[in-house]
């Protein structure tokens, strides 16, 4: 499985985030007129460990985690819940066969503008992931 998989499967299985956005989680961009709110997930960077020896397997991407709302606290409520969901697990993320996760890391938070009308708030928050692939 792949850490893009892993991660979606695991928010998708915490009802924390779910409460708040039902299954409206998507990568990249979420489709048009979808129902708000909602959560986006973009890999920013795939930096992996590198060795002379060998292939390390061990990997370390920045996600950022965008939660769309037509308020600006339910975008923070959303990104506590991630908050809480993500900030230091290690274990297996997406289930049996999912990525085995030593850490993962909070790492940074912004928001974004709603627009000259006030019609979409966004709060993003980035995290490390450390992964073996």
């Amino acid at each position: 499985m792949q850490i893009e998989t892993a991660l979606s499967t695991y928010l998708l299985a915490q009802t924390g985030i779910t409460g708040l956005v039902g299954q409206r989680v998507y990568f990249v961009q979420a489709p048009q007129d979808t129902a708000k709110p909602y959560l986006v997930i973009n890999k920013i960077s795939g930096t992996r460990e590198n060795s002379r020896e060998a292939n390390t397997h061990l990997a370390h991407p920045r996600f950022q985690l965008t939660a769309f709302a037509e308020t600006y606290g339910a975008c923070k409520s959303i990104i506590a819940a991630v908050q809480t969901a993500l900030q230091g697990y290690t274990g297996t993320m997406g289930g049996a066969g999912g990525v085995a996760v030593g850490a993962v890391f909070y790492e940074d938070e912004n928001d974004l503008d709603p627009g000259p009308n006030n019609e979409l708030y966004g709060v993003a928050a980035d995290y490390i992931i450390w992964h073996y692939e």
